[in-house]
């Protein structure tokens, strides 16, 4: 089922049990389960006149496939302008995933600071597609269109600390939602993993994202731009900052990750 189906289920039901292809090793992939439970947020608080400024994300456990999951949330302040609100995805009562979404109505204000547009170096068609090879990459990732502009590819060692490039679903869905870009952030390997000599797993731990408006709307079938860089690592875990454009190279959103490593340095 592709993610659009996800995201209107989401809308329609507290309960969904997500399925074997959208998995991440033995767990469900983080995006997904972030992307539902602000889908649920949303389609239960009524936000339209406000927008997704800040989504924090908290990865308390995996989520496992074929499993029934409970999408819970509930407002914790509603101001003039601003209003927070919490969400979970849950399995056997455990709390899998962990969301506050913080959503804010447009004033008219004096302060307005907008960076150029980003002049991206190598087109979509430049890019290098990630090839879907069952049982090496993420089962999700069949479902996506990631095209890598940066040089260094996971495990392959390198001091280059820079992970970018253009993504889309597969399947256009309806409507570019937050929950879609949310998703489609997530589904890059962490910026940290082409400095890694081998094959060793990563996980992300907590995530922040930052919605910039207003905007220039999407095109259900655009590409997005992503670049995202390591600002520190060591002892076990790595800080990433992460940058997502328009197409027309207009920024989007910011993101930032705390990331967990486990690879093993031969002594």
């Amino acid at each position: 089922m592709n993610y659009s189906a996800y995201e209107e289920l989401a809308k329609a039901t507290n309960r969904i049990t997500v399925d074997s292809s959208w998995t991440q090793g033995r767990s469900v992939f983080g995006g997904m389960t972030a992307a539902l439970v602000l889908t649920h947020i949303e389609s239960q608080t009524g936000l339209n006149d406000r927008d997704l400024r800040t989504i924090n994300i908290h990865f308390c456990g995996p989520a496992l496939q074929n499993a029934p999951c409970e999408l819970r949330c509930k407002v914790l302040s509603d101001g003039k302008s601003v209003i927070q609100v919490e969400g979970q995805l849950l399995q056997d009562d455990q709390v899998k995933t962990q969301v506050i979404a913080c959503f804010g109505r447009q004033r008219i204000s004096e302060i307005q600071v907008n960076p150029p547009p980003m002049l991206f170096e190598k087109s979509p068609e430049q890019g290098i597609q990630m090839p879907f090879i069952k049982g090496m990459v993420p089962e999700f990732v069949n479902y996506l269109d990631t095209r890598f502009t940066s040089t260094a590819l996971p495990y392959s060692g390198s001091d280059n600390t820079v992970i970018s490039g253009w993504m889309r679903f597969n399947e256009a869905p309806a409507v570019f939602s937050d929950s879609a870009i949310l998703a489609l952030i997530d589904a890059w390997p962490p910026a940290v993993m082409p400095m890694l000599k081998q094959r060793a797993p990563t996980s992300s731990i907590t995530w922040n994202v930052e919605f910039t408006q207003p905007r220039t709307p999407l095109a259900a079938d655009d590409f997005l731009y992503y670049h995202c860089e390591v600002v520190q690592a060591d002892l076990g875990y790595a800080h990433t900052e992460g940058k997502i454009f328009h197409p027309n190279g207009q920024l989007l959103a910011l993101s930032r990750q705390l990331v967990g490593v486990y690879d093993q340095p031969k002594q």
